[in-house]
């Protein structure tokens, strides 16, 4: 039943702190992807808890449950925060550098994606090691994830064949096989304790991506 008080047409309207309802739910969302991202990204997913979520973000039970209908959807939340940025961040580069040679494109692109995520180890586990078989509906966003990253790969690579910067190729065989071996490079470097700074397994990768896509 909705009230109206001091000329505000209901209690969702109210300020709190000087926050509307939709900045505090904005706010407690931002707490609760921090948490996931630490907890998730070091205890693994299937540690981590709803109650260890809101006591880690201090959000209470009632304000999650008003945010996400599960651990499940929390997770894919930050997996989708995570993965988003990367690919946003290719495809800001691949703009960035409209014009140059592939060659040079390739591995500032691919440096963009796979940065963000083997920069911080915990969003390497969360997007390499956790989302690996958590459920079905997490497999399944994994995979629409991949499709869009093929997508840019394919229409790139076709692209710089027309300018003849290329030789033509099966571009999302080539895709495929760089994501398969990515992900497992990165999954056993994730894992590793004697594992080589970031900078090292970026430099190894930016190769494979080379070899697979413009050599």
């Amino acid at each position: 039943m909705s009230a109206s008080l001091g000329g505000e047409s209901s209690v969702t309207s109210r300020t709190y702190s000087g926050l509307s309802a939709s900045e505090r739910d904005a706010e407690r969302r931002s707490r609760l992807l921090a948490a996931g991202r630490e907890l998730i990204g070091t205890q693994g997913y299937a540690a981590v808890s709803v109650e260890k979520l809101c006591a880690a973000s201090k959000v209470s039970s009632r304000h999650f449950y008003q945010l996400y209908e599960n651990k499940e959807a929390a997770f894919l939340d930050v997996y989708d925060s995570i993965t988003k940025q990367s690919l946003d961040s290719a495809v800001a580069s691949l703009e960035a550098t409209e014009g140059e040679p592939m060659m040079q494109r390739i591995p500032k692109a691919f440096l963009a994606y796979v940065g963000p995520m083997v920069e911080d180890i915990r969003a390497a586990r969360i997007a390499f090691v956790e989302i690996m078989g958590a459920s079905p509906l997490i497999e399944q966003r994994r995979l629409s994830y991949r499709e869009l990253l093929v997508d840019l790969v394919v229409s790139e690579g076709a692209a710089a064949v027309q300018r003849g910067e290329l030789v033509d190729r099966d571009f999302r065989f080539a895709t495929l096989a760089l994501t398969g071996a990515a992900n497992a490079i990165v999954y056993d470097w994730t894992l590793r304790e004697d594992r080589e700074d970031s900078a090292a397994l970026e430099a190894q990768l930016t190769e494979l991506a080379l070899d697979l896509l413009a050599r």
